[in-house]
């Protein structure tokens, strides 16, 4: 900082340089030369003190930045003494402090919501903390009254223990399924929702037209809006044991789902509900009608994969790929947005637990997924029993369950089963359940002798087979190959699609791992590959 601030001072006060005897022609033109010295600005009437002027704050800011650079090195090498400060030529502590900036705006605004209380006590715990320079523990006797048992004070005895914990720290509030989202999203983004984009219908003014679909809990029908003159999809609850609560827990999940739009773009497009009678037991819940053909009438028809290419693509594809490379493409294609969708809904907490062709639904260009009366919010614990599981047998897992029935309960208090949620999600990767099912979606696009409902039967030939070779696909395809079945469409491109196949339809290991999730599959190189 001295030798810079010297130089500005110098350059500032200095004389213009004297004039110097002319040289001689031989070795350097004389005129040529005379342009250079007197100098382009010179002759612009800019002079070395004009010039000076201009560059001595510059100077003497680029010497404080570099002294306040140095004074943080310094710091950083104090505190943490065994972490290097400089990694590739990058200032670990100068780039701390560029991030911490361009997070205080929005840290001053959380801390602003925080109450007095707890403002008064962050005030006092950092203030003691930078007094003993993060290093120092304090003996009993000198704790502060605001932490008489120590526990702020037990961690203050290493810096790179503090920096392990603030690292875990971290990860505990950003990891799935998210503290800080579900705090954004219960506190604001619900009430956002509510007053922008939830629709009250009456039931005068939806008029029923037909039935869509029927189901062992609900009925969903096709319906207008008398208002507008639009179609709707209307699900309403049977009178039967149950299905009351199913559809409460379905209408919490759409909300939900609509309140995270990455996520709601694979999914119906939900818009409210009403009551068929006043105070009934559960509404009727309204989507957008936008499709009604599934995955599973599309499948099964003699013109597959052409009338799936049609669907999303606008058009067939070149007819002069073969059928394992066109059944390939479509399969890919479908399996590409399904596995976005389930890895959205993971992120924000929710299993869906029914993935199966019929609840995905051709919508435009894409098949959207539906039905969420199965689904749990693992985040809080809503639609959720240890004890019960809520599934389709037919593309269930084999653990039947999205985690282990020894886990207790959610405690009834939606903040506290939050704060424990990514701890039990981390023990138990409940998306696990999910990807199983994609996986035997992904099977049935394939392998001709897989489409059809009845195959997937729990009690029928494949997944008897399934479950003999411990649900290792490889054996269970040395026993099935000899006897005619097609795996062409997953050898296309070296059989990246077999592997991926393998990684998704088989068992958890004693860790609950051993299978992919629907974020980590999409990394999967049959996604990457032509």
């Amino acid at each position: 900082m001295t030798t810079l601030s010297a130089l500005a001072t110098r350059w500032t006060t200095a004389p213009a340089p004297p004039p110097r005897a002319r040289p001689s022609r031989r070795r350097r033109p004389a005129p040529r030369r005379r342009v250079a010295r007197g100098g382009i600005m010179e002759d612009a009437g800019v002079t070395s003190a004009d010039l000076g002027r201009e560059l001595a704050p510059k100077l003497a800011t680029v010497a404080s930045d570099a002294a306040a650079a140095a004074a943080a090195s310094s710091d950083f090498s104090r505190l943490f003494p065994d972490l290097p400060s400089d990694v590739f030529g990058v200032s670990v502590p100068g780039t701390a402090k560029a991030i911490a900036d361009a997070a205080a705006p929005l840290a001053k605004d959380a801390y602003a919501y925080l109450p007095s209380e707890s403002q008064g006590f962050l005030e006092r715990w950092w203030s003691e903390e930078v007094n003993s320079g993060f290093t120092k523990a304090r003996s009993p006797s000198h704790r502060s009254p605001y932490d008489p048992v120590g526990v702020v004070n037990a961690i203050t005895g290493n810096a790179e223990y503090e920096l392990f914990l603030a690292f875990l720290a971290f990860l505990w509030l950003t990891s799935r399924p998210g503290l800080i989202p579900g705090f954004f999203d219960a506190y604001f983004a619900n009430a956002i929702d509510a007053v922008l984009f939830e629709q009250k219908f009456n039931a005068s003014d939806v008029r029923q037209k037909g039935k869509l679909g029927d189901g062992s809990f609900g009925q969903v029908n096709l319906a207008t809006d008398v208002a507008t003159d639009r179609e709707l999809v209307v699900k309403s609850a049977r009178s039967v044991q149950g299905a009351a609560q199913l559809q409460i827990a379905e209408e919490y999940m759409n909300r939900r789902v609509r309140r995270a739009p990455l996520v709601a773009q694979g999914c119906a497009k939900y818009l409210g509900s009403f009551d068929v009678v006043e105070d009934a037991a559960s509404p009727c819940l309204v989507w957008a009608f936008e499709g009604d053909v599934t995955l599973e009438e599309l499948i099964v028809r003699r013109d597959y994969p052409e009338c799936v290419e049609e669907a999303i693509y606008g058009r067939e594809r070149d007819e002069s790929d073969d059928y394992a490379k066109r059944t390939s493409a479509v399969a890919k294609s479908v399996l590409r947005g399904l596995l976005f969708t389930l890895g959205g809904l993971h992120d924000i907490g929710i299993v869906h637990r029914d993935v199966k062709p019929a609840n995905l639904v051709l919508m435009g260009r894409r098949f959207k997924l539906v039905d969420f009366g199965a689904a749990a919010d693992l985040r809080v614990g809503v639609n959720y029993d240890p004890e019960q599981s809520l599934l389709d047998p037919f593309y269930s897992p084999p653990e039947n369950f999205i985690m282990p029935e020894r886990i207790p309960a959610p405690p009834p208090l939606r903040p506290l089963a939050a704060t424990f949620a990514p701890l039990v999600w981390a023990a138990f990767l409940p998306d696990l359940f999910d990807s199983f099912s994609a996986g035997l979606v992904f099977l049935q696009m394939c392998v001709p002798q897989l489409r059809g409902r009845k195959v997937m039967d729990p009690n029928g030939s494949f997944r008897s087979n399934l479950e003999d070779a411990g649900y290792d696909l490889r054996k269970w395809r040395k026993k099935v190959e000899p006897l005619g079945w097609d795996f062409s469409a997953l050898d296309v491109g070296g059989g990246l699609g077999w592997d991926l196949a393998c990684r998704l339809v088989c068992k958890r290991n004693f860790l609950q791992r051993g299978r992919l999730g629907c974020n980590t599959a999409l990394l999967h190189p049959f996604f990457w590959t032509p």
